[in-house]
């Protein structure tokens, strides 16, 4: 899952955010609305599960490893 999820982003950012794990995306702009939605669509696609962006917080996908840990919380992609 970890490297899919940096893969997507990478796609997204243009950058290889592999030692930056813990960066915020949206303080250092990597990360916009419009990259939310490709992001949400990037998930849906390769994990074949819906995300419902009105019950995300932002706190949730802030970081690379935010986006890891929400999506391993969720008991669909167990």
């Amino acid at each position: 899952m970890n490297e899919l999820i940096y893969g997507i982003l990478e796609e997204i950012t243009g950058e290889d955010l592999r030692e930056e794990s813990n960066v915020n995306l949206f303080d250092t702009g990597r990360l916009d609305s419009l990259g939310i939605i490709e992001l949400i669509v990037a998930i849906e696609d390769n994990f074949s599960v819906k995300l419902d962006p009105a019950l995300m917080e932002r706190k949730d996908i802030e970081t690379p490893n935010k986006i890891i840990e929400y999506l391993q919380s969720r008991s669909d992609l167990k």
